[in-house]
């Protein structure tokens, strides 16, 4: 697989566009790379089935863009996703995945960078454990998680392992997130529900984004996230495990993001 582009501003990704431009299904086209984790954008057409196969070193998850897929995890009931849903293989289970249904389907495929020593990662909870509490439940959905933690705002886990705290964020019409960077790091960020608006750096033009898209920040820059619209929000932030954040309008000792 070829690597993703550098990116190097802040940049909305529409895998929708994507689509357009590479045409009929099947194919894979990299979108990202964080320094961790390469995200790379899947297509492929109805009836479409991979063969199975395991992961030895890394928890394989993915966020379901567009389409129906069913999982096959060996000794587990079929998983059926759909958009806006995340579903985690853990370590050396042998899996498959299908597009079902009449229309193609679109997935973003989390994988680790091949340079990256966190490549390997700890074995989630299985199904045994507790497969109904996040993080690292085998099926998140939108629905289910709204139906747990109510109105608001929150934050809350979905995948947590040594190379990725994925979390979902719940917000209202209106609320903002309070502006910061991260020193060294990249974020980016699926919007899974509603619409948003980033406002990043000084000068720069906000980055407006809807369900489906990917909105990607490198390390440095100062952003602040808003709910536009009537509709309550919900995006899925990809960090490091320990991502340190900056509030430099709160700290007068703070040094600098970059422009």
């Amino acid at each position: 697989m070829k690597p993703p582009p550098a990116i190097t501003e802040p940049t909305r990704i529409r895998p929708s566009e994507v689509a357009e431009r590479m045409g009929p299904p099947p194919w894979q086209e990299p979108l990202l790379d964080d320094g961790r984790n390469w995200a790379v954008l899947t297509a492929d057409p109805p009836g479409h089935r991979t063969a199975p196969h395991s992961h030895a070193e890394y928890n394989a998850w993915w966020i379901v863009v567009a389409g129906t897929l069913r999982w096959r995890l060996d000794g587990r009931p079929p998983i059926d996703a759909a958009a806006g849903d995340i579903v985690l293989c853990p370590i050396g289970v042998v899996h498959s995945v299908e597009t079902t249904g009449d229309e193609p389907s679109l997935r973003i495929a989390v994988v680790p960078n091949p340079a990256s020593r966190l490549a390997a990662a700890g074995r989630p909870q299985s199904a045994e454990d507790d497969a109904d509490r996040p993080p690292n439940m085998l099926h998140t959905t939108v629905e289910s998680m709204l139906a747990r933690f109510g109105p608001p705002m929150w934050t809350e886990p979905v995948v947590l392992d040594e190379r990725n705290r994925a979390g979902f964020i719940h917000y209202g019409p209106g609320m903002s997130s309070n502006p910061h960077w991260h020193p060294g790091l990249d974020e980016w960020w699926t919007v899974l529900k509603g619409e948003l608006r980033w406002q990043i750096g000084v000068g720069r033009p906000p980055i407006e984004a809807r369900q489906g898209d990917v909105v990607f920040v490198p390390e440095g820059l100062k952003h602040g996230i808003t709910s536009i619209g009537d509709e309550t929000t919900v995006r899925l932030a990809v960090t490091p495990t320990d991502m340190p954040h900056i509030y430099t309008e709160d700290d007068a000792g703070a040094p600098p993001p970059r422009h």
